[in-house]
């Protein structure tokens, strides 16, 4: 089925372009085979609609989070990266809604990692010399272009990119790693978001390193089975894994790691308090499964 609702949409859409385009029907035959097409393309879109919401409520009673539910429902009617795009710009602006309204406080068990982006001084100077730009793009665009829908475009596109940076800050700070009920849930921004279960952490370590590139965000190191989550080009959390796992990246999972190297503003207390988790769940294992043996000798 869903195979079926990700063909249907692009067919429908280009097989009613074409019978208007073509002209090789009657006029009126035309427009009945497109109100045809159009009323199918609905009934399809309906018929998806509720597929996405089915699914979005069902992944929410489950506990995941709001933006994944809302993806993976997405995802039934098409394809998985054009999900994602769709998702990741209202998940930005939400980001700076709560960021101009100071509702991103962060609790004990979240830990900031924006303190040392470049984007803390970037910022500030988009929105001091944006108005200053866009009054010169503008007033260019009026002298030299004679078509009004160009400067209105240039205008749109020139504040969206100004909203767009500062949702991608918005979002940095907003989205912070979190210490979860079964693990850790590490971040950067809207961009990168991945969960480590605690049971698969074997060490967690208070470390300097620069990152590959020395830029920021995800960056992956394949033939040394690590990824770094840079802030300033440089990291200071190692976690090492029992097994290689994999976090969502922009439009496409990142590569197997076995360590990741993250960047957070409290870098002991971080190291301090997943010690802790890690530690305890370790813990719960071995009472479980002594647990297990128990019963086990108890059946024999």
């Amino acid at each position: 089925m869903r195979r079926v609702f990700k063909m249907l949409f692009p067919l429908l859409i280009v097989a009613g372009a074409f019978l208007v385009w073509s002209g090789t029907m009657e006029l009126g035959d035309a427009i009945l085979v497109v109100v045809g097409l159009e009323a199918l393309l609905a009934l399809v879109g309906i018929g998806g609609v509720l597929l996405i919401v089915r699914r979005y409520r069902r992944e929410r009673e489950e506990g995941l989070d709001a933006w994944a539910a809302l993806e993976n429902g997405l995802a039934l009617a098409l394809p998985r990266k054009v999900a994602r795009l769709i998702v990741h710009e209202p998940k930005v602006l939400a980001s700076l809604f709560r960021w101009v309204f100071g509702r991103a406080k962060p609790s004990e068990s979240e830990f900031g990692y924006h303190k040392r982006s470049a984007l803390r001084m970037i910022v500030p100077l988009v929105v001091l010399t944006a108005p200053i730009e866009l009054f010169a793009v503008h007033l260019l665009a009026y002298l030299f272009v004679p078509w009004a829908w160009v400067k209105w475009a240039l205008l749109i596109v020139g504040v969206y990119a100004i909203f767009w940076l500062l949702g991608f800050y918005a979002s940095i700070v907003t989205l912070p790693h979190r210490l979860e009920e079964g693990g850790i849930r590490i971040r950067y921004g809207a961009f990168t978001e991945g969960f480590i279960p605690y049971v698969e952490i074997t060490d967690v370590e208070r470390t300097n390193r620069r990152a590959p590139k020395f830029h920021d965000g995800l960056q992956s190191v394949p033939e040394e089975d690590t990824l770094y989550l840079a802030i300033g080009g440089r990291t200071n959390v190692t976690l090492r894994l029992r097994a290689p796992h994999s976090i969502d990246g922009f439009l496409k999972e990142s590569p197997p790691f076995s360590v990741v190297h993250l960047a957070a503003d409290e870098p002991e207390r971080l190291v301090r308090e997943l010690r802790l988790r890690v530690e305890a769940s370790a813990a719960e294992g071995i009472n479980g499964s002594d647990g297990d043996n128990l019963q086990n000798r108890a059946v024999r």
